[in-house]
């Protein structure tokens, strides 16, 4: 036998003339070994190179020589090879990994399935359970699905929050998403009227089982006055009459507390000690003196919370491991 070098390869030769690989044994026991082996040839007529790969499991003798099998030898040419190998990439992994079901999908090939799915027009919370039931939606995919879901609505919140939207876009927006008010709240009420004269934006169920209000104003408010000849900050004209709103709301919401009619109206909910929580302006682009203003306006009131666009969208961040730039001095701001 006679070695060529041709590529990267060594390229052995027989005395016949044929090429091959040094073979790979895959397995190999005291009676039997398995091995595999890559051989070419060349076409007669076109002159290209056909490729083979034999797979034979070989038995052993009294005198441990190796005995083909005939019957247990495989050979495959180019194209099987190529399928076997791309079936070997496709599937190896998954299996190798212990996963019970898998997809594999090209864009193309995904984007024709969700429009058959779309097409089936089954409801959101039934498609779901389906999924569960027929273990293509994991658990750990589902937190995954809605973790991207809610960074995209993140992202349109942040854009949002620097247009001149209406005050009744982001009421909506808050009902659409009542997530990013904080996980201090279980639902939102249907429920909105206090009495006949007050409408609160939103007739919260806080966790502990109680009556709570949110009230939503603008981003683009201003929040403060210029400073004083001390430097002080106070309340803007518009923030003080939405601090005096959410404070009457709070006094009416107390004055029906004993109402048989707002109790039923309100589903039942308790309510006693009812807090407000003013969603109100921004803060991106604070001093200190300003957020110690604000630490200490906040402090003033036992039953209202006051927190801004940008606070909210940290805390939103912060809540799915978005890294952000610190828009806050003090987290301590946020309590809920």
């Amino acid at each position: 036998m006679n070695d060529k070098i041709k590529g990267w390869k060594i390229v052995l030769v027989t005395e016949k003339g044929q090429e091959y690989i040094k073979s790979a044994t895959l397995k190999e026991g005291p009676r039997s070994k398995t091995t595999a082996v890559f051989f070419r040839n060349k076409h007669k007529s076109s002159n290209n190179y056909i490729i083979s790969l034999k797979i034979s499991h070989n038995a052993k003798d009294s005198n441990g020589w190796l005995i083909e099998k005939p019957d247990k030898t495989i050979t495959l040419i180019n194209e099987q090879i190529d399928e076997l190998i791309n079936y070997i990439q496709t599937n190896y992994t998954p299996l190798s990994l212990g996963e019970d079901s898998y997809i594999s999908l090209s864009n193309d090939s995904l984007s024709k399935i969700l429009k058959q799915v779309s097409e089936l027009n089954i409801q959101p919370d039934e498609l779901v359970n389906k999924l569960y039931e027929s273990g293509v939606l994991t658990e750990n995919l589902s937190v995954a699905i809605t973790a991207a879901e809610r960074k995209n609505i993140i992202a349109l919140f942040e854009k949002k929050i620097s247009l001149n939207e209406s005050e009744s876009f982001w009421q909506e927006w808050f009902n659409k998403n009542k997530w990013i008010l904080g996980s201090e709240y279980i639902k939102i009420l249907t429920e909105r009227a206090i009495d006949e004269h007050h409408i609160a934006d939103y007739i919260m169920q806080s966790v502990d089982g109680f009556l709570d209000l949110v009230e939503i104003k603008k981003p683009n408010l201003r929040f403060w006055t210029e400073p004083d000849s001390h430097g002080n900050y106070r309340p803007s004209a518009d923030l003080v009459a939405a601090i005096t709103q959410c404070l009457n709301y709070i006094y009416r919401v107390e004055r029906k507390a004993d109402s048989d009619d707002f109790r039923e109206r309100v589903g039942g909910v308790r309510t006693v000690k009812p807090k407000c929580m003013l969603v109100y302006g921004r803060s991106v682009d604070w001093n200190e003196k300003q957020y110690e203003a604000f630490r200490i306006l906040n402090s003033a009131y036992n039953q209202l919370h006051i927190i801004t666009y940008d606070q909210l969208l940290v805390r939103s961040k912060g809540l799915l491991g978005i890294d952000t730039e610190q828009l806050l001095n003090d987290d301590d701001d946020i309590p809920f």
